[in-house]
């Protein structure tokens, strides 16, 4: 049974968007322990609901600190994360997939109508990742254990768009990667 209920956002979805909040799925937004199960329910959650009643929904975050591994968001789904509300990255390898090259802490895959909106942050905790600080140029941790990428480019990214169409991003702050902030490959307009 999916739960929908209508909460106040820095953004405010069209009259006619669903909106699903994590913590009714059990999000504790605390920062320290993992909200990666919770976030990804609700994200499916509202990926059904957008089938069944042809609607865009949003995942609310709630002011708090939600602490995750890569999570996936999908077609018609919209992250609205508050003014006050931050997706903390995971800093852990076993966080992430197994291909290297799907290190995300946010990933859209061949979605359509996606996107990520309402005042909050994401940020990948990237000074985790640094062994030793360097005026000139950090030095970084590396997960290369299998020589699928080189170097200190073996960290995950932020936010990945693949093969994606009508993507929003907006008034979001996407801070501290880890590698990169926001990937585009191979998709079709960008919204707003």
């Amino acid at each position: 049974m999916v739960q929908l209920s209508i909460l106040q956002s820095h953004y405010h979805p069209k009259p006619d968007s669903l909106s699903i909040s994590v913590i009714g799925f059990g999000a504790a937004g605390g920062g320290v322990e993992y909200d990666t199960v919770p976030i990804q329910k609700a994200i499916n959650a509202c990926s059904a609901a957008v089938s069944k009643y042809r609607r865009q929904c949003h995942v609310i975050f709630p002011p708090g600190k939600y602490l995750t591994a890569t999570i996936l968001l999908k077609s018609g789904v919209v992250l609205d994360i508050h003014r006050n509300a931050t997706i903390l990255g995971g800093p852990k390898l076993e966080d992430y997939p197994k291909e290297q090259s799907r290190w995300y802490v946010i990933l859209a895959e061949d979605a359509v109508d996606v996107g990520i909106i309402g005042g909050g942050e994401i940020n990948g905790q990237g000074l985790k990742f640094v062994q030793r600080l360097d005026e000139k140029k950090n030095v970084m941790v590396s997960w290369n254990r299998t020589g699928a990428c080189l170097g200190d480019e073996c960290r995950p990214r932020l936010v990945g768009f693949i093969r994606c169409r009508n993507i929003k991003v907006s008034d979001v702050r996407l801070i501290e990667p880890a590698y990169w902030w926001y990937v585009l490959f191979n998709f079709l307009p960008i919204l707003g």
